[in-house]
């Protein structure tokens, strides 16, 4: 168990009472008998989502309160006229809780900012102060209606209990946002059940493949998971999700899913032509580099040597192993969905690939040095992490839930005009002058 992780569970120890608001015993069918199947806008009575860090409102490389209010399940529960006390998340104060490496495992990483001349993080907290300082909803008495937890998994969301029994070990994201031991230790997928929803949001996927593209040398079966098993957990989910409900409440959920985004639409994978601009002159690589991890920058300022070492490229072989489990996987998708009455599919995919690689999509580095700070900042739908979006990116993903969601239930969800959110990469810092275009610790985000 990690030190994060036992602060976090012990903090939340004085919520052991919440565990039977969990508990899913099977209820007696005579008091559903007279339980009505919502119609239209009575879905949008009880939201809840589920999914990795996609859902969480994760961006510039961590949790904070800045993303989290604009994650895309927030947005839609404000467009469903859900108020900010009924749909619930787990908020974190800034600095934020971070995926940076800080060098010392006393102190916690927050979030990336742009601090005038680059990437760094924005603070650090100790770890004994996490608890009191950063969990801002720890003593909600149920299950948040976001669950979303950054680097789950498709098993994470049916098996994972805590950081202890994470597909990826040690992440202590499921400690603070499912409560276990304290919540009776129950999973993702029971948690959303106890809640009983009527309308779920699940995109889940990204990181049964990311973790390959990320590490440079994906491989189906080490860091990809192989599509069959993906499809047998996926439609469990689904179908765990319906039955669950169903069999609790006596009311069928309507079910909405994301596929899963190619990783061309990420600027994380920077075109080795424009990471050789980015980076000042042509890095030789060690093989024929398509793309270039955009953490390399931060390699490279730390004194790396070169040529690149392959952990940082993806050559056309290694591009093809990923882009080709993208395909499987949203078929997978599809043929669930299309198998289900109750299930509907939003394609982030296809609007994510549509966006424009020079402006949308491009990285906040490659666009700030002529745009400046705010134009650059309103162009891009990316966060400084180059993989998850920003809070207008996050705009662009609930404006597609809410359009399935008309189609599906005859609603009339207004779409969220995205010139009215606002993205500040500096957090409001104070820039600093001189130093490295992504420094040492940024660069293990």
């Amino acid at each position: 168990m990690t030190k994060l992780t036992k602060t976090l569970l012990g903090g939340v120890a004085l919520l052991a009472l919440l565990a039977a608001g969990c508990s899913l015993d099977t209820p007696d069918p005579a008091t559903l008998a007279d339980v009505e199947q919502p119609e239209g806008a009575e879905y949008f009575a009880n939201y809840v989502a589920i999914g990795n860090s996609l859902t969480s409102g994760f961006m510039d490389a961590g949790l904070v309160t800045n993303g989290q209010v604009n994650s895309y399940p927030q947005l839609l529960a404000s467009v469903m006229g859900a108020k900010a006390y009924t749909f619930q998340q787990p908020l974190i104060a800034f600095p934020g809780i971070g995926s940076s490496s800080t060098g010392d495992p006393s102190l916690v990483a927050g979030v990336l900012h742009f601090d005038g001349a680059g990437i760094s993080l924005a603070g650090t907290t100790a770890l004994a102060d996490v608890q009191s300082t950063l969990l801002l909803a720890a003593a909600w008495p149920v299950p948040y209606n976001n669950l979303g937890v950054p680097g789950a998994t498709t098993l994470d969301v049916t098996s994972a209990l805590g950081s202890g029994s994470s597909q990826s070990p040690g992440n202590s994201y499921f400690d603070f946002i499912l409560r276990n031991p304290s919540f009776g230790d129950v999973s993702m997928i029971n948690q959303a059940i106890a809640l009983g929803p009527k309308l779920i949001t699940c995109w889940i996927g990204n990181n049964d493949i990311l973790g390959g593209a990320t590490g440079g040398e994906p491989e189906v079966g080490i860091n990809i998971t192989p599509t069959a098993e993906f499809n047998a957990m996926f439609t469990d989910i689904l179908d765990g999700l319906t039955v669950g409900v169903t069999d609790r409440y006596g009311y069928e959920p309507a079910i909405f899913v994301g596929n899963v985004p190619g990783i061309a639409s990420a600027p994380y994978f920077v075109p080795k032509a424009l990471f050789d601009v980015m980076a000042g002159n042509p890095i030789p690589t060690e093989e024929t580099a398509v793309y270039v991890r955009f953490p390399a920058l931060g390699y490279l300022a730390a004194g790396g040597p070169v040529p690149l070492p392959p952990e940082w490229t993806l050559d056309a072989g290694e591009v093809g192993v990923v882009d080709t489990a993208v395909t499987e996987f949203n078929a997978a998708i599809a043929a669930a969905v299309a198998a289900r009455d109750n299930v509907w599919l939003y394609d982030a995919n296809t609007v994510l690939a549509g966006l424009d690689p020079n402006t949308e999509a491009a990285h906040f580095l490659a666009l700030v040095g002529t745009l400046g700070i705010e134009t650059a900042a309103a162009t891009t739908y990316f966060s400084l992490d180059g993989i998850h979006p920003n809070n207008r990116g996050y705009a662009l993903v609930a404006n597609g839930f809410s359009a399935v969601i008309n189609g599906a239930l005859g609603t009339a969800l207004p779409q969220i005009d995205i010139g009215d959110i606002t993205w500040d990469p500096t957090y409001d810092m104070l820039p600093k002058q001189g130093g490295p275009l992504l420094d040492s610790r940024a660069a293990a985000a």
